[in-house]
């Protein structure tokens, strides 16, 4: 494997645009006080669902390294400052923890739409690969 690239799952933006909608319809049929507490929160679903739709890959990994999408930035990190790759799991969830020197980057299965163990086997053989 030469390159691994993970999309943002659209399902995730359409959820998010179709809570953004719900959210208006709420917020257009409240008394003032709650307009006050829902065209807020519509706004900010509303730009979590475009930044998902714009964005590109959440994580795309490859010879020269890795590329991590972290809220509104774009991480970029040679192989060699990559410190750990390792999936972390509690009670509910698992997620993959990428120790990039600087930055910690957390990705979940919801946000990767894969298992975090799958990308993580995967991001091991692309970093095999390249230390070859």
């Amino acid at each position: 494997m030469d390159t691994l690239i993970i999309r943002v799952p659209r399902q995730r933006a359409y959820g998010l645009l179709a809570l953004a909608a719900v959210l208006v319809v709420v917020a257009v049929l409240s008394d003032p006080a709650g307009r006050l507490l829902t065209l807020p929160a519509a706004v900010a679903v509303l730009a979590l669902a475009v930044r998902d739709l714009r964005s590109g890959p959440v994580l795309r990994a490859g010879p020269a390294g890795v590329e991590v999408l972290q809220g509104a930035r774009r991480l970029r990190v040679g192989w060699d400052r990559v410190e750990r790759m390792r999936v972390v799991k509690d009670r509910r969830t698992e997620m993959l923890e990428l120790d990039l020197g600087s930055t910690l980057a957390l990705l979940s299965r919801h946000r990767l739409g894969r298992l975090p163990a799958d990308v993580l086997t995967d991001l091991l053989a692309i970093r095999a690969s390249v230390s070859r």
